[in-house]
């Protein structure tokens, strides 16, 4: 059986990327002895591309042709899957839905790199050693598998990542843990500067590279050498003085017509013991001020620290406390808490916040209406913006925390999500993680705290205290 109309397409297939502008010529002739209208459609292409045909109808008389345009673009972001797309260009008439013919048309999308790579935090100071998490973001349309490396340029950093490589589908992202140690100077900082690459595995692909600044501090400060040396001077004066001294003492000669003095007779021994009762006892002005003197057992008892959990940690041990306001108001840097045992900074790529791309500070804050301080993520330049983006609380890689609880400055409006030192991650909500839990996972490296999803709009991620325990 004949068919009532003839279609063909111009070319026949194509080549494209995401974002191009394709064009179609279809042509169709009426095959049938009535007047029919023609329209066409292109099925099978990627999500989100968008099709307009000119004319959108074509009035044929029997035996007519006509050329209908078709002008199709393709997505940027999203990118669409790279690979072949037999796309069909379907030709029928609206009013008989019997009267149709698709002609496959093959385009092929190439692949897309768009790899994405950064450090949290920037900079680490420490010792010997130090640890970063480097998050990777596959934003292209096809899957990669991509290598990690670190580098400096004096080649003194040795670099660990877990795991050691990434395998990304198009539109994923996952982390790595960067741990990385030096020798530790003797009396001067050493900043060292870090290259991270992340190489595609493929031939001709270009690496992604970022940087991050580990600081090390010396093993003895500027200022101690420098009291150091003071008193190093001060022990060659005092030998210069006192070596003459003792020279001249040595050559002293003992005065022979000195008189011989005798021990006390035995009498006098006596005399002397029974002259000592005779002392007069104290008088009664005196008796009020030895009467005001509290017993040294009070006193101790006035003068001794309290035994709080907080006060216990910070004379070594126990449950530790800590007043994340103490700070004052502004941008805070990522080691303000160092002595504490941790690092805080603010995770701009976990939520994204409008604006706030760069935002990777923390700030103290006064709330305008109540007047009570708080701990906030916030942009570097800035301290009032960026209050929603997710706060990152690191802890020292060689102190992880044991069972932890945050205090947030708006009860019920925080998740927090925990990393172990084992790279399991877990929900707490409740913005606790007991001490059973830590231990089964080595410890607790770092957790990240964001709005609830209840209340995510314009919330910010607003905190006052943090206790942890050490790894028992």
């Amino acid at each position: 059986m004949t068919l009532p109309l003839r279609v063909n397409v111009a070319p026949e297939q194509a080549e494209a990327s995401p974002g191009d502008n394709l064009q179609f010529d279809v042509t169709v002739r009426n095959a049938s002895d009535i007047v029919e209208h023609y329209g066409v459609e292109m099925i099978g292409l990627p999500d989100g591309a968008t099709v307009r045909a000119e004319p959108e109808v074509a009035k044929l008389r029997p035996t007519e042709s006509a050329t209908l345009t078709v002008r199709i673009t393709l997505p940027v972001q999203p990118p669409p899957p790279a690979g072949t797309y037999v796309v069909g260009a379907l030709v029928r008439s609206p009013y008989r839905h019997d009267v149709s013919r698709c002609v496959e048309v093959p385009i092929q999308l190439a692949s897309v790199e768009q790899i994405t790579l950064r450090t949290t935090p920037e900079v680490v100071n420490g010792g010997g050693s130090g640890q970063f998490t480097v998050e990777v973001a596959n934003g292209g349309n096809a899957p990669v598998r991509l290598y990690l490396t670190a580098t400096d340029p004096e080649r003194r950093v040795s670099a660990a990542f877990q795991p050691n490589y990434l395998d990304l589908p198009p539109g994923a992202a996952a982390r790595a843990l960067l741990a990385v140690s030096a020798p530790v100077p003797w009396n001067k900082e050493k900043q060292r500067q870090l290259t991270i690459t992340a190489q595609p595995d493929m031939p001709g692909a270009v690496p992604v590279t970022g940087t991050a600044s580990f600081i090390q501090q010396p093993r003895f400060a500027p200022k101690l050498l420098k009291f150091a040396g003071i008193a190093a001077g001060v022990v060659v004066l005092a030998a210069a003085i006192a070596v003459p001294a003792l020279i001249a003492k040595k050559n002293d000669k003992p005065d022979p017509t000195a008189a011989v003095q005798t021990p006390p007779t035995a009498a006098a021994t006596t005399a002397a013991q029974q002259q000592q009762p005779s002392a007069a006892p104290p008088t009664a002005a005196s008796a009020p001020a030895s009467a005001a003197a509290p017993p040294a057992s009070s006193a101790a008892q006035t003068s001794a620290p309290p035994t709080s959990a907080a006060a216990t940690a910070n004379n070594g041990g126990g449950v530790r406390e800590v007043d994340l306001t103490k700070p004052q108001d502004g941008v805070v840097p990522s080691d303000a808490f160092r002595n504490d045992g941790f690092l805080v900074s603010a995770d701009p790529g976990t939520i994204a916040v409008a604006g706030c791309q760069n935002a990777r500070s923390t700030a103290v804050v006064t709330d305008p209406v109540s007047g009570q301080r708080f701990l906030t993520s916030s942009s570097p330049d800035d301290p009032t913006q960026c209050h929603q983006v997710p706060m990152l609380i690191a802890f020292l890689p060689d102190k992880p925390a044991g069972g932890l609880q945050v205090t947030p400055f708006t009860p019920n409006t925080l998740d927090m999500e925990v990393t172990f030192k084992d790279l399991q991650r877990g929900a707490a909500p409740t913005l606790t993680v007991s001490a059973e839990d830590a231990a089964k996972h080595g410890g607790i490296d770092q957790i990240l705290l964001k709005p609830a999803v209840a209340g995510a709009a314009g919330t910010p991620v607003a905190v006052t205290k943090i206790r942890f325990a050490p790894l028992a």
